[in-house]
C-alpha cells in the first residue's frame, strides 16, 4: 500500500508521511529547548534518562491503518520519553537493552 488517507480523504504517500514525521519530531524537540532549555523524560521529568526518543501517543501504523495519518506529524501526538520509558509504553522486552 503506497498511499493513506486523511480524514478529509485525501492520499499521503509513505515517503511523504515519513517526511512530515520527522519534520514533526524536530519541532517537538525544538519546542521544548525553546521552553526548557534541553530534551527530557516527560515521564519521569529527568534529563538523565537517556538516551531520550520521541514517541508516537497514536502510532504511525495505527494512524495510517485508521485513516487520520495527519495525527502521525501532530506534534502534540509525541510525547518525549526515556529509552526504557519508551520501550515499556510499547511493550518491548527490556532485557534486549543488554545485547
Amino acid at each position: 500500500m503506497g498511499t493513506f488517507k486523511t480524514t478529509t480523504g485525501e492520499k499521503i504517500t509513505k515517503a511523504a508521511i515519513d517526511r512530515k514525521v520527522r519534520a514533526a519530531k524536530q519541532e517537538k524537540i525544538n519546542q521544548m529547548i525553546e521552553t526548557y532549555g534541553y530534551v527530557f523524560c516527560e515521564d519521569c521529568n529527568r534529563n538523565d534518562c537517556t538516551p531520550v526518543d520521541c514517541s508516537h501517543d497514536k502510532s504511525v501504523d495505527w494512524c495510517q491503518k485508521n485513516g487520520c495519518v495527519e495525527l502521525a506529524w501532530d506534534v502534540d501526538n509525541i510525547t518525549m520519553l526515556g529509552r526504557k520509558h519508551h520501550q515499556k509504553k510499547d511493550g518491548l522486552d527490556l532485557r534486549f537493552d543488554k545485547l
